[in-house]
């Protein structure tokens, strides 16, 4: 519908254009002047089949153009609220992944390895996005600098989490380096989840 009335109103305007340039062009000459002038606008700015299929062709796909900006915008806002809801009516999912890492060139190693997921979750599943991340930051202990924390939170464990994150391209290419760091014995791994109460504050 949306793709129709643009194409509706755009040739509108675009023909009410044409002819009324022609009749006030035609409307201020006189005698052979009118004729000549008549004769020439009518050359200029007869409409062609060629000239109306491009005319509609166009504004059909002005009119698509809009219609999936639409779409796109519609469909980021639901997924916004729909993360929104699942996170007031279950609590938000959290998960916290501890790392102990053998030596602190494993450990800067991993911090390169993750900082293209941090900024993958941020553009495509943070609040400008999807929404279905809600929080995602690495830290590293105070005490022992081989010891690293992610802390990850998503609006829900089965949308947020398991479809949406574990589906990212940048978390997939992560996830093997990452286990081959295990598997060579550079970093222990060990995690919980959990479910938010909703006391207290984030």
């Amino acid at each position: 519908l949306v793709i129709f009335l643009t194409a509706i109103v755009v040739f509108a305007v675009t023909f009410h254009f044409f002819t009324t340039t022609f009749n006030d062009t035609a409307r201020h000459a006189t005698g052979e002047e009118a004729y000549d002038t008549y004769f020439k606008m009518s050359r200029a700015f007869v409409f062609t089949s060629n000239k109306i299929s491009f005319l509609i062709g166009a504004t059909l796909f002005a009119g698509y153009l809009l219609g999936r900006l639409k779409s796109t915008a519609d469909k980021r806002s639901n997924n916004q609220n729909k993360a929104r809801a699942n996170e007031n009516d279950s609590g938000a999912f959290v998960l916290l992944v501890n790392m102990k890492f053998s030596e602190l060139s494993h450990r800067d190693t991993f911090l390169q390895l993750i900082k293209p997921v941090c900024q993958d979750v941020i553009a495509n599943e943070g609040p400008n996005s999807s929404g279905t991340t809600l929080s995602y930051q690495v830290a590293i202990s105070d005490k022992n600098p081989l010891m690293v924390v992610v802390m990850e939170r998503y609006s829900d464990k089965d949308n947020g989490y398991l479809t949406v994150h574990k589906s990212g391209m940048e978390f997939l290419k992560f996830r093997k380096e990452l286990q081959g760091m295990q598997e060579r014995g550079d970093v222990e791994i060990s995690g919980e989840s959990y479910i938010e109460t909703g006391l207290g504050f984030v």
